[in-house]
């Protein structure tokens, strides 16, 4: 994805979020930062981060980066959803300008290759990241079966970049593994939103 499209896609995300937040949090007698049930807004429940990370691969990386969102005070499910739909995608992003900034550099010196591998790398990063933009787009519409189909294709793209450098030593290893946690913790949130569903 190129660096303007995923400025559109994150900004997206962002207003997707805030939005969903702000219809948790409608204010009760005109008191702002009050939810609908009269409640303070404060800190994301601990028994929800739970509830959203019980399945994940990696639980205390789920916990911990959705708790450490700023923007996870007071969400509800669907509202962790869309922060571990935007972790992931930069996640992803970061990849991606790591593997261009790889090829940047060292565009002479490589072997074809792996010049070929990283190259493929670098399509199934923008692969995953138009993914994980559809599954926002799903999410937005409460499909969540759909947004389980294309989080699963983004893992593929991750797990064929990662084919595509076989036997190459690389710090791209721990970056794949990194990027399909966080994808996964996307598919437990939505397995906790919608149990049945999915």
């Amino acid at each position: 994805m190129k660096p303007i499209t995923s400025f559109f896609f994150l900004s997206t995300l962002c207003v997707l979020q805030h939005v969903a937040l702000a219809a948790n949090s409608k204010p009760v007698g005109g008191q702002p930062g009050k939810p609908a049930g009269g409640q303070p807004s404060g800190p994301v429940s601990g028994n929800l981060l739970e509830e959203a990370c019980k399945q994940a691969t990696n639980k205390d990386l789920c916990i911990n980066s959705l708790k450490k969102d700023p923007n996870s005070q007071g969400a509800d499910l669907t509202g962790l959803a869309f922060i571990a739909l935007r972790l992931a995608a930069a996640n992803a992003a970061d990849v991606e300008s790591h593997l261009r900034t790889l090829m940047l550099k060292n565009a002479t010196g490589l072997d074809p290759d792996v010049q070929q591998g990283v190259q493929d790398c670098i399509d199934s990063y923008t692969d995953a990241n138009e993914q994980l933009d559809d599954s926002v787009a799903a999410l937005s519409d409460k499909k969540f079966k759909d947004v389980v189909v294309w989080v699963k294709v983004a893992i593929a793209d991750s797990n064929y970049c990662e084919s595509s450098l076989d036997g190459e030593p690389t710090v791209l290893a721990d970056k794949n593994k990194v990027f399909i946690q966080m994808c996964e913790n996307v598919l437990s949130v939505i397995k906790a939103l919608a149990p049945k569903g999915v």
